[in-house]
């Protein structure tokens, strides 16, 4: 009789380690391949969304006559010629009978989108443009790229108040945006109503890819 209830103890302490040993670590497993089948599904799914849309985009695009294409080219580029901007701007000043001082730019950077910013960010979207190729990345909590790359130029001019007032509009009125982010000024000393304005002109492009 001891000897039974002892194999049968044997047997439980046997079937409770292949339990623990065996069996948990196989559901450990299944469940991790399921998670990965999800994700994998999912992926899918966005790829497919993603596709669908950019391809919406293309048809719009090509239904515009090859005049208003053109426009839309050059109003929103897919690269930013830093040497062109620059000369536009100091084409601009020199119209407007403005000393220019200087004019330099730094590197562009990704512009991004945010819900606090009145967007409605969609996860799938951003993280479509999650890639190497654009550099960009995104938080789907509440940022994504917009898939914008904006430019800065910092220019420094001389010049009267209502010379200032004329190269603005004209600036406003270019043929892609010339977006004034900064504006600071020091009178001079004299009396001859001259004015230095340093400022700060924003463009923006949009990367194919």
């Amino acid at each position: 009789m001891r000897f039974q209830l002892g194999i049968q103890i044997l047997l439980l302490i046997i079937a409770a380690a292949i339990a623990f040993g065996v069996i948990k670590p196989k559901f450990e497993d299944i469940g991790v391949v399921q998670n990965e089948i999800a994700s994998y599904r999912s992926a899918i799914e966005n790829i497919g969304r993603y596709n669908q849309t950019l391809q919406t985009l293309l048809d719009d695009y090509n239904s515009l006559p090859a005049q208003d294409r053109e426009a839309l080219s050059r109003y929103l580029p897919e690269t930013i010629d830093v040497a062109a901007v620059s000369r536009d701007i100091s084409n601009i000043v020199d119209l407007n009978r403005l000393l220019l001082l200087d004019i330099s730019f730094g590197a562009a950077t990704p512009v991004t989108t945010s819900q606090s910013d009145g967007a409605v960010v969609d996860p799938y979207m951003a993280e479509a443009f999650n890639n190497e190729a654009t550099g960009l990345t995104s938080d789907v909590s509440g940022v994504a790229p917009s898939g914008l790359y904006s430019q800065s130029f910092e220019v420094s001019v001389v010049g009267t108040y209502e010379q200032m007032k004329e190269m603005l509009r004209d600036f406003e009125q270019n043929n892609y945006p010339l977006r004034l982010t900064s504006l600071t000024f020091s009178l001079d000393d004299s009396s001859s109503g001259l004015i230095q304005y340093s400022f700060t002109l924003e463009t923006y492009a949009l990367p194919a890819s």
